[in-house]
């Protein structure tokens, strides 16, 4: 006879998550939820503590700085989404086309090993290359004869979004936006029966037609989870803005979590910059919503 559980038994496996549950209670839910209650009033994080309602709303969106961020954020967004994408997934398909299990290995470390450089000495790096007086980039297009082509990438108002987007390329040698999404569509294609794909090879099917009619179904869920992710580093981007530009030249580069930084930090409108991160996540929360709901998941086929 089958000996009955005690309640000790069902509840110790939980015990162990209980330290896990209290670290994100304590240093992710309650300040979220101290934000949302401070962002209603004026406060500056120390003896100013007003109710205003929802003033430091209306002045967000009153707000021409902000504004721009909201702009920039979304030209960031969909640069993100088209890169996580296409990039990370060429990749992932043409070391899935290569045959030798030692060499996959090889490329795929190579591919993911940079993911364990900070961000930070990555960004540096690419500031180097991006300068404008003796950066990497100039000097290269100076010595190939192309000096026209030359500019102060990220000194520009023309150029300097579009830099930061640049920063990682060809993005895969980051966790946020490429090597994290490399892997996803890796190991999914990996994951993958091969008796769909000699079907699909005895069928006469070529390289496009079975991408588009195997691969793309069995990587939708990867595909959704990747855009999710974009989604929400763009919204947030602040290290590489920062880093790199701190918003300028004028407010070409500025984001919402710049807004928020130097609102808080600098100027101590603690509550102006906790509406701003309630905006941010109510915007995350819509888009991801949407994307969840366009977006399919991974067909089922037998």
């Amino acid at each position: 006879m089958r000996k009955k559980r005690t309640p000790w038994q069902y509840m110790k496996p939980y015990l162990f998550l209980l330290p896990i549950y209290l670290l994100m209670i304590v240093f992710k839910y309650i300040p979220f939820g101290i934000a949302i209650e401070k962002s209603f009033f004026n406060w500056n994080g120390a003896n100013v503590n007003q109710f205003i309602g929802i003033n430091n709303y209306i002045q967000a969106f009153k707000d021409p700085t902000f504004i721009i961020g909201l702009k920039n954020v979304g030209v960031i967004s969909i640069a993100y989404i088209l890169i996580v994408l296409t990039m990370p997934l060429l990749a992932a398909e043409l070391l899935y086309a290569v045959h030798s299990r030692k060499k996959q290995y090889v490329i795929r470390t190579a591919f993911t090993f940079p993911m364990v450089v900070p961000a930070v000495v990555i960004i540096l790096l690419w500031k180097w290359i991006l300068a404008g007086d003796n950066g990497v980039l100039n000097n290269v297009l100076t010595n190939m004869g192309l000096e026209s082509l030359a500019a102060p990438w990220l000194g520009s108002t023309k150029t300097a979004l579009g830099a930061i987007i640049a920063i990682g390329f060809p993005w895969l040698g980051s966790a946020s936006l490429g090597g994290l999404q490399f892997l996803l569509y890796y190991g999914a294609l990996q994951g993958t029966s091969q008796d769909m794909f000699e079907a699909a090879e005895i069928d006469g099917a070529n390289i496009l037609q079975r991408f588009f009619k195997i691969d793309i179904p069995m990587l939708a869920s990867q595909m959704k989870l990747t855009v999710t992710l974009a989604i929400i580093n763009a919204v947030q981007v602040f290290d590489s803005v920062y880093i790199l530009t701190k918003g300028g030249p004028g407010t070409a580069t500025i984001t919402p979590s710049v807004v928020l930084y130097e609102q808080g930090f600098t100027y101590k409108k603690m509550g102006y910059s906790s509406a701003i991160g309630v905006i941010m996540f109510a915007i995350i929360m819509v888009l991801t919503i949407i994307n969840q709901m366009i977006m399919k998941n991974t067909e089922k086929m037998d």
